[in-house]
């Protein structure tokens, strides 16, 4: 796939939530490897880090199958613990270096959305304690755009709600699913690899390593 130049007029800069803008991915993680066990099946890492920005209705049942057995993803949420702990009660931190992004963005007048497949109620509480929940002027969770990433709808959706052209923003991604959707939807897209999972970047536009000491 190929490569674009980085926006030179950029508006709008828009953010998953999951594996970017705070670490939350190894506590999702942990859920699995517990509801998994209840199947008496032990995923390698790498199946793991297969459902990371999935909505796990593909993925679970892949991992399922690799192992021999047919279970669906609704057998599977049935035994999964539910995922509000990692949002209210995690010890969840913004990923380094990127309060300070917003603060730059901040004073260049450059607005800020969030694009995640994680539930709008999980995604406000988790602002509200990481005290970010005034930082973002967009927000577009869960199912709201019709349909989950890979899909472009969500980043298309973002735009029109932003009244942005894509050639005017650019994405904050860290898995492989979140970066097909927001290049699908024509936005340039940095693959963030400061997350603890070791996800697959390599379609994004350009890589990043960290938000410190990061700007445009």
């Amino acid at each position: 796939m190929r490569r674009r130049e980085r926006p030179q007029d950029i508006q709008w800069v828009f953010f998953d939530f999951d594996g970017t803008l705070s670490d939350t991915e190894p506590f999702g993680i942990e859920l699995d490897r517990q509801a998994f066990a209840s199947f008496g099946i032990a995923p390698t890492p790498e199946e793991l880090c297969t459902l990371p920005g999935t909505t796990g209705h593909e993925s679970i049942p892949a991992v399922f199958k690799r192992h021999g057995m047919n279970v669906s993803a609704q057998d599977y949420f049935d035994r999964r613990p539910s995922s509000d702990w990692i949002y209210f009660k995690a010890p969840l931190k913004p990923s380094p270096g990127v309060v300070e992004l917003i603060d730059n963005l901040d004073e260049r007048g450059v607005k800020r959305a969030i694009v995640s497949t994680t539930q709008r109620h999980r995604v406000e509480e988790a602002l509200q304690r990481l005290e970010m929940a005034d930082r973002f002027d967009l927000l577009v969770c869960g199912d709201e755009a019709g349909h989950h990433k890979p899909d472009p709808a969500p980043y298309l959706y973002a735009l029109a709600l932003a009244h942005v052209g894509a050639n005017h923003a650019v994405v904050f991604e860290d898995s492989p699913t979140g970066i097909a959707s927001a290049r699908a939807a024509g936005i340039y897209t940095f693959g963030y690899r400061g997350s603890s999972l070791p996800l697959d970047t390599s379609l994004a536009d350009e890589q990043l390593d960290s938000f410190e000491h990061f700007s445009f």
